[in-house]
């Protein structure tokens, strides 16, 4: 195996010191108003959002970053790329609906850039006073030389890997149950980055009005046993 394989796990390990494992992004309240206590329901809201959530435009975002880092890489216009970094970077925190969900993304992302400057790998460029998880999470995937659909696929399993983990503090579902639900949706994970790859940005929609109102219902987005 060569370095950049092995470094992947550092990222899509729910224990990444970076806060994933603890924000439920919305879930606990919709639990709540919900009822929702059922293992079967948690993957049907997971798969749900997998297919038109925004977690589909924040994977295709990686690959934007990603190759712009590319192109600085390679000579082109390190001016008007890093302005293109910016812009792409501010766009995709505007897409957020609430203030809770924006501030995650700041605090995830100001954590994963310490940890990949403490592997070695500072951010070189010029970055938004708040910036974005996939921005930091493109940066990491890039100096760990990881290819652009393992990155994809790496940022939805990880991001499934922490919904369940906050899922596991919020009902009462079992670790074995979690994994089961993790190894089924493989496939989907597998087809929904096939079909970010394969599309362009402004072909990339979603529309998961439930989740986005629960996130503005939920203060802070932190699961309550962490809180606690």
């Amino acid at each position: 195996m060569n370095k950049s394989h092995l470094l992947k796990y550092l990222l899509i390990s729910p224990n990444l010191p970076v806060g994933g494992f603890c924000y439920s992004e919305g879930f606990e309240s919709f639990f709540d108003s919900k009822k929702i206590n059922e293992p079967a329901c948690v993957k049907s809201l997971i798969i749900s959002e997998l297919k038109i959530g925004q977690i589909k435009l924040d994977a295709k975002i990686l690959v934007e970053f990603f190759d712009i880092f590319n192109d600085i890489k390679n000579g082109k216009s390190l001016k008007s790329n890093i302005k293109k970094i910016l812009s792409l970077d501010k766009w995709i925190l505007s897409t957020k609906d609430s203030l809770e969900i924006r501030e995650q993304h700041n605090q995830m992302s100001n954590s994963l850039f310490d940890l990949t400057k403490e592997f070695g790998f500072e951010y070189l460029y010029k970055k938004n006073t708040k910036s974005s998880w996939p921005l930091a999470w493109s940066w990491a995937c890039y100096c760990f030389e990881i290819s652009r659909s393992e990155m994809v696929e790496n940022f939805l399993y990880s991001w499934v890997a922490n919904q369940l983990s906050a899922t596991q503090r919020l009902i009462p579902i079992g670790a074995t149950k979690a994994q089961l639900i993790q190894r089924d949706l493989l496939e989907v994970i597998s087809e929904v980055s096939k079909e970010i790859m394969d599309k362009d940005i402004d072909d990339i929609y979603f529309g998961n009005i439930g989740l986005a109102m629960s996130q503005q219902n939920h203060n802070d987005l932190y699961t309550k046993l962490f809180r606690n």
